[in-house]
């Protein structure tokens, strides 16, 4: 395969924002990796997963239980990308509205922004959030990891993959997790699994059937909290909160899917990827302390959700043309891509505890209630587009790209009818590259989209609603340095523009005017003598221009995104340490906007992370064991969402793992 050929390297209802995956803490950890579907590599198994050394740029990268960098699938130049609908699984058109990946069937993620988002077929203003598989060569590999934590958590996971002869391979694995996030829940256990087949019957053809099923539960679930933006809220511990016994959420979900590559000639290739997830959440007991005051006054609800279903079938077919004269390389791509999404949302019970503060005491019971019947969001969409590539050898690059969308929401709501929104619009892309040199790349590019925004949140009356579709464009442009392959810097800016979505007067979370983000963003990447450095920074200036009212919102600046955010990590593993070696990582956020009115901003917070490993063979068996210390100074510290839910640090914790590769 030629290098330009090769791809770029996770509700229905309420439910706190930072949900782990199996194994993986705080939500925080969500798994992906560049692996060219049509030519598989003898990956690295557990005991070498090391995301520092893994990455690329400074811009989001995670695998196992290790990320890093500036942005995930939830925040990306202050957006959401995978609310926004800008997953791909193997370079094609996914859709998971859950906010965790299975990490049984996921092996890491790369966020893909600036010019590393180049090379992406069919961009997207906030950004593509890159997912790709576990995917077994044909070898026979056995791995096992085991973990304990702080706050009593425990896991262990068990992966397996093998040759089948006859071009056919397997690979399975299975893994539990017991209070993984004890900010989120005060017992919790989760159930991941996952069965991959590969079969490659000629270097032509490949075809890669799965199943994935994530099941779980949170028990004596810790209370949400939430401001009104009108007063800025108190510091907080998570832990510190009073917790009532019989509040608890369930969920179960279900992914098959079917990934197909084909050669048809040395110039002509077809790619299809076909995802189906099936998401069944049992009746949820929710604590809720609404319009914190920066006294610790709080409104005290338990929200009761009923049991709810959700369905999303998307895909992509694409059909690919390269050709290569000399140093000169043209790519035309056609595709077509989809989602038929079909989920329940409300019917929620909210009673009313009474007046309290964050220092109260669990309440005993609650009295009489009734949940409603629910509301049904039915989204179907459907895209055709075509993307036209050159690439000149030590030149540059230029690509163009159309879509047209044809998107249609439909909410029934019981008593009010039905109501749809449809639209169909072209969106066109633009980028560019440009070679100063063998070191020195500039990159430009402009970028529109239709994208979802987040769903109601549950302090509106119409809360779990979804949206519709809006459209929204970006532009970026910047320089990548990169004299060898030890270094590489990148500085960009870019601009982004969306619709703006916040509750009005009536408590309706609806459109309510524009929003803009722009800011730099940049990257540092440095490899030598076993020391590996990835840096980068992001400086973000947002504005909001409204239309309709929005209570106590007279400032410009929305609630919500970290104006500046650095991050440093360092592998320390020079040969003369071998087999031991450590990480230190670095993470310093500004305080955001804490009301409204731009009258007051939260604290800024500092955190340092820290780990020591033994990395070895024994018996011919690679073995890792690690020690990683985080938020060593027990710094206190708020985030804010763009829905008013207060996002508290962790307190110090500490996790030990045990991988061992066969």
């Amino acid at each position: 395969m030629h290098e330009d050929d090769t791809l770029p390297r996770p509700t229905s209802r309420k439910r706190p924002a930072r949900r782990p995956a199996a194994g993986v803490r705080g939500g925080r950890h969500l798994l992906a990796l560049a692996i060219p579907l049509a030519a598989a590599t003898a990956w690295a198994q557990r005991a070498d997963l090391n995301a520092v050394t893994a990455a690329e740029d400074a811009f989001g990268t995670t695998t196992g239980n290790q990320s890093i960098g500036l942005y995930s699938l939830s925040d990306a130049r202050g957006f959401n990308p995978q609310q926004a609908g800008n997953l791909r699984l193997e370079g094609l058109y996914y859709n998971q509205t859950a906010p965790y990946i299975n990490q049984c069937l996921v092996r890491d993620t790369s966020m893909r922004v600036g010019i590393a988002a180049q090379s992406v077929s069919f961009p997207a203003p906030t950004g593509v959030a890159d997912l790709h598989l576990y995917v077994p060569d044909g070898e026979t590999r056995l791995s096992a990891v085991a973990n304990a934590g702080a706050f009593s958590e425990s896991g262990a996971l068990l992966e397996a993959e093998t040759g089948l002869g006859a071009g056919l391979s397997t690979r399975g694995c299975v893994g539990y997790n017991r209070n993984f996030f004890a900010d989120e829940a005060r017992e919790s256990q989760n159930v991941s699994a996952s069965a991959i087949l590969r079969w490659h019957p000629s270097a032509a053809t490949e075809v890669e059937p799965f199943v994935a099923l994530q099941t779980g539960n949170d028990r004596r679930v810790v209370p949400q909290v939430y401001t009104d933006g009108f007063l800025p809220p108190p510091v907080y511990v998570p832990g510190d909160l009073a917790v009532a016994d019989f509040t608890q959420q369930k969920w179960h979900f279900v992914t098959t899917g079917l990934l197909v590559r084909q050669a048809l000639d040395p110039t002509w290739s077809l790619a299809l990827g076909v995802f189906n997830t099936q998401e069944s959440d049992s009746l949820t007991y929710l604590d809720e302390y609404l319009s914190v005051l920066p006294d610790r006054h709080a409104d005290h609800t338990l929200d009761i959700v009923p049991p709810l279903r959700s369905s999303v079938l998307a895909g992509e077919i694409r059909l690919s043309r390269r050709t290569t004269d000399g140093g000169h390389t043209r790519r035309i791509e056609v595709a077509l891509r989809g989602r038929d999404s079909r989920r329940d949302y409300g019917g929620d019970a909210l009673v009313d505890l009474g007046p309290a503060t964050l220092d109260s005491p669990p309440v005993p019971g609650f009295g009489p209630y009734a949940t409603t019947a629910t509301s049904e969001d039915t989204t179907r969409q459907l895209d055709t587009g075509v993307s036209y590539e050159e690439r000149f050898a030590g030149r540059g690059s230029f690509g163009v790209g159309l879509l047209q969308s044809h998107y249609t929401r439909r909410i029934d709501v019981p008593l009010s009818g039905a109501s749809t929104d449809r639209t169909a619009p072209v969106l066109g892309s633009a980028r560019f590259t440009v070679n100063a040199g063998a070191a020195l790349t500039f990159y430009g590019s402009f970028v529109q989209g239709l994208e979802d925004a987040q769903l109601a949140p549950t302090t509106a009356v119409n809360r779990g609603e979804p949206p519709p579709a809006t459209r929204t464009h970006q532009s970026d442009a910047g320089l990548r340095y990169a004299p060898d392959e030890t270094l590489s810097v990148i500085l960009g800016g870019f601009e982004i523009d969306k619709a703006y979505f916040n509750l009005d007067a009536q408590s309706v979370y609806t459109e309510l005017g524009s929003l803009r983000h722009r800011g730099l963003e940049s990257s540092a990447t440095w490899s030598r003598f076993g020391f590996t450095a990835v840096a980068g920074a992001v400086w973000l200036k947002p504005h909001v221009e409204r239309v309709l009212a929005e209570p106590g919102a007279t400032g410009t600046v929305p609630i919500g995104p970290t104006p500046l955010s650095l991050t440093l990590n360092l592998d320390l593993a020079p040969p003369a340490w071998r087999p031991f070696a450590g990480q230190v990582q670095l993470n310093r956020r500004s305080g955001g906007e804490a009301t409204a009115d731009n009258r007051f901003r939260l604290a800024p917070v500092t955190l340092l992370n820290a780990g020591l490993r033994y990395e070895s063979k024994v018996a011919a068996r690679s073995v890792s064991v690690r020690l990683d210390g985080m938020n060593l100074t027990n710094a206190h510290g708020l985030r804010l969402t763009t829905v008013d839910q207060l996002l508290p640090e962790q307190v110090r914790h500490w996790q030990f793992t045990v991988a061992v590769d066969y």
